[in-house]
């Protein structure tokens, strides 16, 4: 699994744009990604990049950041820092197991504030985080590449 990730991130290095293009890119599709409506972020960025002059390679990688497996806990983090953003406390499990449909939807409504500006503040604040890092990397990633392919100076004929 950890090759299958390093293999990604050489590839997403590796793209023929802009560092700028492909930070833009990738922090779109990771900061829309956030929206707790599954793929409505994805489809979103992707509409977007091309308006924006963001790669569309590194739009789709950031919005698989949120995938099946680590959704649930990306979401759950949102709601939890919109929570403390609010101060608003959870039910313990030993109130929600008695929950029936009713008492469910009222939990739902009454979480939803928290769950929204969570998901807002972790969308800006991984977009800002991840624009900056991203495009550095992708820059520095380069100039490497770039002066690795430069043929050696030719020394003195003698």
């Amino acid at each position: 699994m950890l090759a299958r990730f390093r293999s990604g991130v050489v590839r997403l290095l590796r793209l023929n744009a802009s560092p700028h293009g492909i930070a833009l890119g990738f922090s779109l599709g990771f900061g829309l990604s956030l929206i707790p409506i599954p793929f409505l972020g994805m489809v979103l960025a992707l509409f977007l990049a091309p308006l924006v002059g963001a790669s569309i390679p590194a739009t789709y990688a950031g919005t698989a950041v949120v995938n099946p497996v680590t959704g649930a806990a990306i979401y759950f983090g949102e709601l939890w820092v919109g929570s403390v953003l609010l101060g608003a406390g959870f039910p313990s499990w030993s109130e929600v197991r008695e929950f029936d449909g009713y008492a469910w939807w009222v939990l739902f409504k009454t979480l939803l504030p928290a769950f929204l500006l969570g998901a807002l503040t972790c969308m800006v604040v991984g977009s800002l985080i991840s624009y900056p890092l991203l495009r550095w990397i992708v820059s520095s990633y380069q100039r490497r590449r770039a002066a690795a392919a430069e043929p050696e100076p030719a020394g003195p004929q003698g």
